[in-house]
């Protein structure tokens, strides 16, 4: 398995800001690893017509490849103007996303929040199984 720092590294090298008429791309920077080891970067697209974090692209990513739903670690990076590298969690489209492709990733997967720390992903969507009939 890779290490968390490893991960991280990997992220950083997909932040490469561009910014366009009516957007900007590449402020954030994704790297995943799969439950059978597989690696998978990509960076975020938001435009006026829609947003594509860097969680849900490098997601894409993988199932795009393949038939491999399971996440075992991802981390997204941001970088300021100074170049220093900061750690950010999923926002909460990219964590039911990451629910959504494979059930088994919301105790599976490992959310890296920095180079010594990591959370299951259960612990970021506490209530996604919270459905409850309401009495009448």
């Amino acid at each position: 398995m890779i290490t968390y720092t490893d991960l991280i590294a990997l992220a950083a090298q997909q932040v490469r800001p561009r910014q366009l008429a009516r957007g900007l791309i590449g402020d954030v920077g994704c790297a995943l690893q799969t439950a059978s080891g597989a690696i998978y970067t990509a960076r975020c697209v938001f435009t006026d017509s829609n947003t594509m974090c860097a969680e849900r692209a490098a997601i894409a990513s993988m199932v795009s490849a393949g038939d491999e739903y399971r996440i075992a670690l991802i981390v997204a990076v941001w970088r300021d103007e100074a170049g220093a590298t900061y750690v950010i969690p999923p926002c909460g489209n990219c964590r039911q996303a990451m629910h959504d492709i494979d059930p088994h990733n919301i105790r599976q997967t490992q959310v890296v929040l920095d180079s010594n720390r990591a959370v299951p992903l259960a612990e970021l969507l506490p209530y996604h199984d919270w459905w409850q009939k309401q009495p009448e």
